[in-house]
């Protein structure tokens, strides 16, 4: 997906009442900030946040690395599914992915966290640096800020970042369903054929019946449909009959040979293979792993 494109999803994210929610009985239980950022690193995080540790805010005012302060363009570590990053104070900050089916688009940023208490000498230290970098705050003004702030143990803040990775899963289900749901400020033959795709995507679709629906030449139609949606026409069919299959593995019975015809595929495999592909699993252990 291109960077616009997931701007404007991680924009409907926040306004769902389910992020919302959440939002706020994670600050009430943690007493630690909650900010939902896209991937890019140059994005700074927002002021007056809820819960925000006063010394990262003091910071952010003084320094341009603390204004975005997790360089998230980095990748993720191999076998990890956490960015973590403790800086030269001390204070620990932690980002759980959210991704589209197997895409990462953004993150759940949580933290700005001692895990424990700073000793004279780490506080000598910490304003060496911050004098080095032409800031001006004394050991006893350091101690009081970070004193503020929030102190876990190492125990509590992994327990914080497993609740978080719980969230991050039923937020990149939610990302999924919104990114093939037509937009009310599309063009009206691109929203027609989305909603064609959706209505009958249990069926045979071919690239001519929806161009024609949308009134254009099937080579028209394939230039405009990925401008507005930023993925092709096969793509988009294909995420369309994996999200339908996602609620029927987790509503119903069915047998996966029942769902791989109901939702339009041609045969048990390629349905598992289109399934894997774009999330990561098969579909039994998509099934699996929602009912454990």
């Amino acid at each position: 997906m291109e960077q616009k494109a997931i701007d404007r999803l991680i924009d409907e994210i926040r306004e769902t009442d389910v992020y919302k929610e959440y939002e706020q009985a994670y600050a009430e239980v943690t007493k630690l900030p909650l900010i939902i950022r896209s991937k890019n690193p140059e994005e700074l995080i927002p002021a007056g946040m809820d819960n925000e540790n006063e010394f990262c805010a003091f910071m952010r005012k003084h320094n341009d690395s603390c204004k975005t302060c997790l360089h998230l363009g980095q990748q993720l570590p191999d076998g990890q599914d956490v960015l973590k990053q403790v800086c030269f104070a001390g204070v620990h900050v932690a980002a759980v992915p959210i991704r589209v089916n197997k895409e990462v688009i953004g993150y759940l940023q949580t933290g700005e966290v001692l895990l424990e208490k700073s000793t004279s000498i780490k506080l000598e230290d910490t304003t060496k640096q911050l004098l080095d970098w032409g800031i001006k705050l004394d050991k006893k003004e350091l101690e009081m800020l970070l004193d503020a702030g929030a102190l876990l143990s190492p125990k509590q803040y992994e327990a914080v970042i497993k609740m978080l990775e719980i969230f991050a899963k039923h937020i990149s289900e939610i990302a999924a369903r919104l990114s093939v749901i037509p937009e009310m400020s599309e063009p009206d033959a691109i929203r027609r054929s989305r909603e064609f795709i959706r209505d009958n995507s249990s069926d045979r679709i071919s690239l001519d019946q929806v161009a024609s629906v949308a009134n254009m030449s099937a080579s028209h139609f394939c230039r405009v449909f990925k401008k507005a949606t930023d993925m092709n026409f096969s793509e988009y069919v294909a995420r369309v009959r994996i999200e339908k299959a996602k609620n029927m593995l987790l509503e119903s019975n069915y047998t996966m040979t029942h769902i791989a015809f109901d939702t339009g595929f041609n045969s048990v495999t390629d349905f598992n293979r289109t399934f894997k592909k774009l999330t990561g699993v098969t579909p039994t252990g998509f099934r699996k792993r929602s009912t454990t």
